[in-house]
């Protein structure tokens, strides 16, 4: 049987190239629906390395549709109705209600499809061009880290496979040289006999010089002879780098006030926070700190599923950030960043602005107040938020974004906002992780 065969059909490439493309839709989608894909409380229970499948709006799977592409193929069948009326079984599927007494919407839904994601890969996307804001290099700051390994150390001993060929032949060719030159002060010959001389005695300088004075030179070439005391060889040793040291403070109200979305909220906003400086930062360190009427430093794990209750006291948070400063990370050794997350409702404001104030004057590179407020009801106490007491106290430009607002002072390197639902979020993540420029 005879095998028809044209260049033109060659496929192989095809599917890489429909994946890729698939690919690219995706992430299309991702970046497109963020604030919806960062809030999903799936993912936050995930840890690392591990997949997760998220909900990617817009994007339709593929399906295949049959008749005519020209849009005017008909349906086959018996019975009366034109063309595009809807039969009574599709109604009912479209939220008609059948009978009168059963109805559920009459609005077209949202298609999505699930895509499975890795969320290291998902913070890649999330993240482009981010980064820790005021990356300071300091005095006494840099702390040698591994970089992998390196040859650049020469040495005279070694094993054969790391000898250094280049070296060995510029040291036996200087050494070649230096015997040319003194053969030359002692015979008065020319640096060519010179050379001929030594290539004729095998590199052995008094030889050579006997090789001249008797006029025994024959038609030797000149050359290069190795000696055992031009071997060079790479010594492979750890590569060292210098980096910037940086600690994360990470604060977080979890009084009674604080209502299991507004933890959520919370804990979502400094989860891919976490993630992200874990993923971009071989050298970040990441304290954790929660507070009721007093604070604690614990664990992430327990920063991010642990509830408590009782009284609220926003100045315990910064009276410990403060004190882990001073005694663990000195500024003139470390970048310090700062995240404080409350619903606002303290105790007594008045007493929280001084330990703020004493941490800005330690000249943190960052300091960051996030106030959650998913409604107004709270506990009765929205008119004395600790947002106002600061406000009152420092001076802010603000930009508003999504129904929400944020602050900054590029003077203190002080940053606030308000997250009022979890569309708020990423905003948030955004106006923290800025480049500076």
């Amino acid at each position: 049987m005879p095998i028809v065969q044209h260049d033109d059909w060659d496929l192989s490439d095809k599917g890489a190239k429909d994946a890729e493309r698939h690919q690219e839709k995706i992430d299309d989608s991702i970046r497109k629906n963020m604030k919806d894909v960062i809030s999903e409380e799936s993912i936050i229970t995930k840890k690392r390395g591990k997949k997760v499948r998220i909900p990617v709006r817009g994007l339709k799977d593929y399906r295949f549709v049959h008749g005519s592409n020209d849009g005017q193929a008909g349906g086959a069948g018996q019975g009366e109705g034109e063309p595009g009326d809807i039969i009574d079984s599709q109604k009912k599927q479209q939220g008609d209600g059948g009978d009168g007494n059963d109805k559920p919407g009459n609005q077209e839904g949202i298609d999505y499809m699930e895509a499975e994601v890795d969320i290291d890969y998902l913070i890649d996307i999330m993240f482009e061009d981010l980064g820790l804001p005021n990356l300071q290099e300091k005095t006494r700051k840099e702390q040698l880290v591994p970089a992998g390994w390196k040859f650049e150390t020469i040495t005279k001993k070694g094993i054969l496979p790391r000898l250094h060929k280049k070296r060995t032949m510029m040291e036996a060719v200087k050494r070649m040289v230096m015997y040319a030159y003194e053969i030359m002060e002692e015979t008065d010959c020319t640096e060519d006999d010179a050379n001929r001389s030594l290539m004729q005695a095998h590199g052995d300088i008094n030889d050579a010089i006997d090789i001249i004075k008797s006029g025994k030179l024959n038609g030797a070439e000149p050359g290069v002879f190795i000696e055992d005391d031009d071997l060079r060889y790479k010594q492979i040793e750890p590569d060292m780098e210098y980096q910037s040291q940086a600690v994360v403070i990470c604060m977080m109200d979890v009084s009674g006030s604080m209502t299991r979305d507004k933890k959520y909220l919370a804990r979502s906003m400094l989860f891919w926070l976490t993630e992200f400086l874990k993923k971009c930062y071989d050298n970040v360190a990441i304290k954790f700190i929660t507070h009721t009427t007093t604070a604690h430093v614990v664990d992430e794990e327990t920063f991010f599923k642990k509830g408590e209750s009782g009284g609220t006291d926003c100045g315990s948070a910064f009276a410990l950030a403060n004190y882990i400063i001073d005694t663990e990370f000195p500024f003139d050794q470390w970048n310090v960043y700062c995240v404080y997350n409350s619903d606002g409702e303290d105790w007594d404001p008045k007493s929280t602005i001084p330990k703020i104030a004493e941490m800005l004057d330690k000249k943190v590179n960052m300091l960051a107040y996030l106030e959650i407020k998913p409604d107004e009801g709270g506990w009765g106490w929205s008119n004395a938020t600790l947002m106002k007491e600061i406000q009152t106290k420092w001076k802010f430009t603000e930009t508003k974004t999504d129904g929400t607002s944020f602050y900054r002072n590029d003077d203190e390197h002080f940053l606030l906002g308000v997250i009022k639902d979890r569309n708020h979020v990423y905003p948030a993540l955004k106006s923290m992780l800025f480049q500076k420029k």
